[in-house]
């Protein structure tokens, strides 16, 4: 089957080709941001660690930051700054309302499809070529990024740069967003040669159905553009390496499944529910996701099939539990928003990409059971391995 959007594996096991081809491609971002970004990465955190606004994090982290402003800037940008009357708080808070009450999730997606697309999508969206005027623009972007609930955990990242940069001056500013957006170009050009192999079909399928999510609640992750798809996979590099020791050292470590990836549909799945998620019984030897469970038990992880957009909190650090260290698997639309959800409740995260999108409710009529890298996901189970070590010989995926 041609890939929807993305795959993994196109050319062998995702262990041996796609994870150290990122790792390398994150690498190569990295030494370039030096010249670039990362300088005003280390400003912005010596900001923080001055006005103890947060414990600040790896400059890498923010250097992302940064790199995903641009990219954000570029793809949405002009669409933010036409939206002048929106109900922007209401629907953040229908993006929250659906991740803690999963019985009103189908009624509440309607609504937020209907008022986000009114109110948030023009019909013409055009890709924004000018700066930043001011922080007003940015500041636009940001309240666009949250209501649409999709980009809300990058709208919370960047309400404390807004912070930063309202203390420089004007001419400073200016300058900081060109060196921004400079770097974001390159990003875009590089990662297309270095990644596009793995996304051949995001264009195609963006073109061919945009109309077809027109008024649906899910438009924005599923009509992601190619540019987007290669800075999650760098964003989830950079995540993994960042958290990693964090990670290892959680008592309790748990794998978060999609449904998309059990054998039977959610209907015939025997699989127990629980407040957190859905437990697997084992009914189906060739499931994947019993497969995984399999796993865990020889390799003492909890494994738990979860719906998209869970409430993610439920995840976090607790007074008096043992500390969570939590493996998210998800396609790459979605994954690192995830991430940094897990992140900001306290639990150690790291990243298991799927090898291509397939659920029914979001990608395909149908519908068929997606697939991870065991290989991978035992890896990043391992202790004592780097995020961004290169695996050596072949697995099947």
């Amino acid at each position: 089957m041609e890939p929807i959007t993305y795959r993994l594996n196109p050319n062998g096991p995702a262990a041996s080709t796609y994870y150290p081809s990122i790792a390398r491609f994150t690498d190569e971002v990295l030494t370039q941001a030096e010249g670039s970004i990362t300088p005003l990465a280390r400003t912005y955190r010596r900001y923080l660690a001055e006005y103890e606004l947060e414990e600040p994090r790896s400059h890498e982290e923010y250097t992302f930051e940064l790199l995903n402003l641009g990219i954000l800037w570029r793809e949405y940008g002009g669409v933010a700054l036409t939206v002048e009357i929106a109900p922007f708080r209401s629907l953040s808070y229908l993006a929250e309302w659906r991740k803690k009450h999963q019985r009103l999730k189908p009624a509440i997606d309607v609504v937020r499809g209907l008022v986000m697309t009114f109110f948030l999508a023009p019909a013409n969206p055009k890709r924004i070529e000018t700066p930043p005027r001011d922080l007003g623009d940015l500041e636009g972007l940001v309240r666009w990024l949250d209501a649409t609930g999709d980009f809300r955990e990058d709208a919370l990242r960047f309400v404390r740069w807004l912070a930063f940069w309202a203390s420089l001056d004007r001419e400073r500013f200016a300058e900081s967003m060109a060196t921004v957006l400079t770097f974001a170009d390159w990003f875009e050009e590089v990662a297309e040669e270095r990644m596009g192999i793995y996304t051949p079909n995001v264009t195609s399928f963006v073109r061919d159905h945009t109309s077809s999510y027109r008024w649906r609640e899910d438009r924005f992750s599923c009509l992601r553009s190619r540019v987007e798809y290669h800075l999650n996979m760098v964003g989830a590099e950079i995540m993994n390496r960042a958290f990693r020791q964090e990670f290892l050292a959680a008592e309790r470590k748990t794998v978060l499944l999609p449904g998309c990836m059990r054998f039977h549909t959610a209907e015939a799945c025997e699989g127990r529910k629980t407040k957190e998620g859905i437990r697997c019984s084992g009914c189906q030897p060739s499931c994947r996701v019993n497969q995984i469970r399999l796993l865990g038990l020889r390799e003492h992880f909890d494994v738990m099939v979860i719906p998209h957009s869970s409430d993610l909190s439920l995840w976090g650090r607790r007074t008096g539990e043992p500390e969570n260290g939590v493996v998210g698997v998800a396609c790459l639309s979605v994954l690192v928003q995830g991430g940094w959800e897990l992140k900001r409740h306290g639990a150690a995260a790291q990243c298991v990409l799927l090898n291509e999108c397939g659920c029914k409710k979001h990608w395909h009529p149908e519908g068929f059971p997606t697939r991870l890298d065991m290989r991978e996901l035992k890896r990043i189970i391992k202790p004592g391995q780097p995020a961004s070590s290169q695996p050596a010989g072949e697995h099947p995926s």
